[in-house]
């Protein structure tokens, strides 16, 4: 398999096509100023000094994120016309994914790898791995560097890593901070701090192999510090137990206002189940989202997270899946498991940022024709 990889998301422009893990070519600017303008004629040249054309391709990756809000898009731009144009499968990956498995050589079974890259303003993007069972997403977010700290403390003290091990340049600005948090922490040479274009082709090759990508439609570019209007949004949508009033008012608004694919009377017959929960998401007297899971033993089975068709994007589907995951653990769940449809990436994308892996596949779920992958935490 041959892989085109680009990076434009930082100061530097990378360029490499990767046949199997094998580098056939690798090309690097480090004028941030002129991605636009430096990166079809890299690609042109990568294409004839390994006489390949786009034909050759069999898959595309990019890196969508954090990072310049103009080089990123540059990149997952161009991929997305290459992808339409060639019909070729694509891989989103993140800086933090890219600095990850620049030390993935160093790290042990029962290392956490700590991805930090400075934010300003004492906040860091931060993302979480471990490379015990292939490459494995763990968690990534945005946050102030005591806030990070503490997640990471919680993370440790649950899976029980034996060292922590830093890379980026969030954790050489932030090093005596975390040296006195984390008795066991390693931190990378400066060298592993950079973005490397060959780690996002193996890294896009590992989740091919795991049936990890999509169309141009599943790239999108991560920037996960929302705008004051999104997190003002944020911060007035209210989780609330669903009721009778609630069900009748989906009884008519189900189909046009959310979505014609869930039937009302099993929406009523699953929220009458003693053994179920029902939240729904409110802003002030508008209900923009519902979701629940069914109880069976020790076991949460999530049945559906649904937002209003005119409020997607904007965080109600996280505070739903928040606040289900909040509910199971009171109710004393050891697991929680959910189907997905294998074309639903944003969804898919939502479940691994809270920690869901796959475990399984239904074949033919969805109105006989798209898989579930089944997920599970």
């Amino acid at each position: 398999m041959k892989i085109l990889a680009i990076d434009t998301s930082s100061k530097i422009c990378g360029v490499t096509i990767v046949e199997n893990e094998k580098v056939l070519i690798k090309l690097i600017n480090d004028d941030e100023k002129t991605h636009s303008v430096k990166l079809m004629p890299m690609i042109d040249k990568a294409f004839k000094d390994t006489n390949l054309s786009l034909d050759d391709i069999s898959l595309l990756a990019c890196c969508i994120g954090p990072g310049s809000f103009t080089g990123v898009r540059i990149g997952i731009a161009t991929i997305k016309a290459f992808s339409d144009v060639k019909n070729i499968p694509v891989v989103g990956i993140t800086s933090l994914e890219s600095l990850a498995y620049n030390v993935k050589q160093i790290s042990k079974p029962t290392s956490l790898i700590c991805s930090l890259i400075d934010a300003k303003n004492e906040n860091v993007y931060c993302g979480l791995y471990n490379f015990s069972n292939n490459f494995n997403y763990a968690n990534i977010f945005a946050e102030n560097i005591d806030i990070t700290i503490s997640k990471i403390s919680n993370i440790i003290n649950e899976k029980q890593f034996t060292d922590i091990i830093f890379v980026g340049d969030g954790s050489k600005i932030y090093k005596e901070k975390l040296e006195n948090s984390f008795k066991n922490s390693i931190f990378a040479t400066e060298n592993y701090d950079v973005q490397n274009i060959i780690s996002i082709a193996n890294i896009a090759f590992n989740k091919y192999n795991n049936g990890e990508y999509g169309n141009s439609s599943s790239l999108s570019p991560i920037y996960l510090k929302k705008s004051q209007a999104e997190r003002e949004f944020e911060e007035k949508i209210k989780i609330l137990p669903m009721t009778n009033e609630d069900i009748d008012f989906l009884s008519t608004n189900l189909n046009s206002d959310f979505d014609d694919f869930w039937n009302i009377n099993n929406l009523k017959n699953d929220f009458s189940n003693l053994n179920s929960t029902y939240l729904i998401a409110r802003v002030k007297n508008e209900i923009v989202g519902f979701a629940g899971f069914l109880k069976i033993c020790d076991e949460a089975n999530i049945m559906n997270i649904v937002t209003k068709k005119n409020k997607r994007n904007l965080g109600i589907g996280s505070k739903l899946l928040e606040n289900l995951i909040l509910y199971a653990k009171n109710q004393n769940c050891k697991s929680i498991t959910l189907e997905v449809n294998e074309h639903n990436n944003i969804a898919i994308h939502l479940y691994e940022k809270y920690n869901f892996k796959r475990i399984g596949l239904r074949k033919k779920y969805y109105n006989n024709t798209d898989d579930a992958i089944l997920m599970a935490r």
